[in-house]
């Protein structure tokens, strides 16, 4: 069996990052669509589920609760999925070592946070794009914002690993 206690430690600390690369999402889309935007617009199941009288009067607060209750279901689910991968982890195969952490670890998370902020902020700008692609009408806004920290946590290791690696040979080199 194949395990790389790494992978364990990426997946919790991806699950801290993930809040702040909705924020970042939501705050790069609030920033690039004027109040008046369509984009703002809630979608009429979330109205209806929420009730249009208890909506917030500003279309932005609006757009933040309707893109926070569409992030919070797969941020929970994703959640207890590294729970469960934490229990699973310290039941096979004990408690953690405090063994201390080299030049690449520390660097390649560094750089990972600042790849998932970027790609989130990215995606978060981008829906204009992404709504020009689709050919459609239909506001995509929110569910680009809910999403943009899990596509950006797929994505950002990819860099953060290509970047880290020289990075850490130099540091590495230095000492």
């Amino acid at each position: 069996m194949v395990y790389f206690r790494e992978i364990v430690t990426f997946l919790r600390n991806s699950a801290l990052l993930l809040p702040a690369g909705f924020l970042a999402a939501a705050f790069v889309f609030l920033v690039t669509h004027g109040p008046q935007d369509p984009a703002l617009a809630v979608y009429p199941f979330m109205s209806d589920w929420i009730g249009a009288d208890r909506l917030p009067r500003s279309p932005e607060v609006a757009f933040l609760v309707e893109s926070a209750l569409l992030f919070a279901l797969p941020y929970l689910a994703w959640l207890v999925l590294v729970l469960l991968v934490a229990l699973a982890e310290r039941s096979l195969f004990g408690p953690r070592s405090g063994a201390a952490a080299g030049a690449f670890r520390i660097t390649f998370s560094r750089f990972a946070v600042f790849f998932l902020l970027l790609f989130s902020g990215a995606i978060g700008a981008s829906t204009g794009a992404l709504k020009r692609r689709l050919k459609s009408e239909a506001p995509v806004g929110a569910a680009a914002v809910a999403a943009a920290p899990f596509a950006a946590g797929l994505l950002a290791p990819v860099p953060a690993f290509l970047v880290a690696l020289p990075v850490a040979g130099f540091l590495r080199m230095r000492q």
